[in-house]
């Protein structure tokens, strides 16, 4: 049995001539002493002509869901010698006479076509309309965004006193803080060796001094 021809879900009785015609567009340009020239190439979407009879009692119910075809700017599918993938109807003519009972003869203009698709791409700088209305902002005398809260001091200063060196202070202290326990076991070793137990006394009040004067601030 041999198959029928459709687009979409329109089969018709007979199609009687597919002509399908590709096309390049090639630019042209004059130059002196040369004519022309062609220095672009691009393919033209491919177009196609079918011919063909609808005949039955479901005729006019075809030709109705081909005007639909043709109204509603789909894309479609066609089978017949040629098979055709995104097909749009450019013009569908038809002609009535006494010639073809019950039905129509028809003459379809149709056009291969490419679908452009969209794609969401996220920005890797700054939205250039964001920062214009920024700057706008900041020229109208408003503070920019912050990007970041910034920690504020909640007490109060209780006092505001002299400013002291205390990393000064701190090293003073321990420099006498080692003296003196240096010179209490240098005399203990001293008497170990020595024997000689007088010097305690006088090693004591040394170190108490040098105990004294490191309390001081800052003071050698």
């Amino acid at each position: 049995m041999e198959k029928l021809s459709k687009i979409g879900d329109v089969e018709f009785s007979a199609t009687t001539s597919e002509e399908v015609s590709y096309e390049n567009e090639v630019t042209d340009r004059p130059v002196e002493d040369l004519g022309y020239i062609s220095d672009h190439v691009k393919q033209r979407p491919v177009t196609f002509s079918i011919t063909g009879v609808v005949v039955g009692t479901d005729a006019y119910a075809k030709l109705k869901i081909l005007l639909s075809y043709r109204d509603s700017k789909h894309i479609y599918k066609y089978f017949g010698r040629n098979i055709m993938s995104n097909v749009l109807i450019q013009s569908l003519t038809t002609t009535h006479n006494k010639e073809v009972r019950n039905g129509f003869t028809f003459t379809m203009q149709c056009k291969i076509i490419k679908i452009a698709k969209s794609k969401i791409v996220k920005l890797q700088g700054t939205d250039p309309v964001k920062k214009q209305q920024i700057q706008n902002k900041v020229s109208q005398g408003a503070s920019p965004k912050k990007l970041a809260p910034v920690k504020m001091q909640t007490s109060k200063v209780k006092s505001k006193g002299k400013v002291i060196n205390m990393i000064k202070a701190t090293d003073t202290q321990k420099v006498f803080e080692y003296l003196r326990v240096k010179l209490y076991h240098d005399i203990k070793k001293y008497i170990r060796k020595t024997g000689y137990k007088g010097v305690i006394s006088d090693s004591s009040k040394l170190a108490k001094n040098i105990k004294t004067s490191s309390s001081k601030k800052g003071k050698y």
